[in-house]
């Protein structure tokens, strides 16, 4: 059994000590890594976002994503801001029913 560890010990690159400034910048780059990945997920989910709410609009018209109106669709979203607050509120529940009925949606 100590044969397996000393060939171990002996595959083993020797440590060698690095400067604060070398282990400065290895941190920053494992750093900089996280942050770059963090970014591309966080991307990654505003897309599927993104891909979620055109399917759902297409089914609220009931068709097909290629045949969505999308000239109506921006044209009706462009009067949101023009909504009084009670109209806003009973399509935001018209809304939230549409999506509860909705079978396998996850939220």
């Amino acid at each position: 059994m100590s044969d397996i560890s000393d060939k171990e010990q002996t595959r083993k690159k020797p440590r060698i000590k690095k400067t604060l400034d070398q282990q400065l910048a290895s941190a920053q780059m494992r750093l900089n890594r996280l942050q770059h990945k963090s970014k591309k997920e966080s991307k990654q989910i505003e897309t599927r976002q993104k891909i979620i709410l055109g399917a759902e609009v297409a089914k609220v018209l009931d068709c097909d994503i290629f045949t969505v109106d999308k000239d109506l669709v921006l044209g009706m979203l462009l009067e949101i801001p023009h909504l009084h607050p009670d109209d806003k509120e009973r399509f935001k529940r018209s809304g939230m029913l549409f999506l509860a009925s909705m079978k396998g949606r996850k939220t």
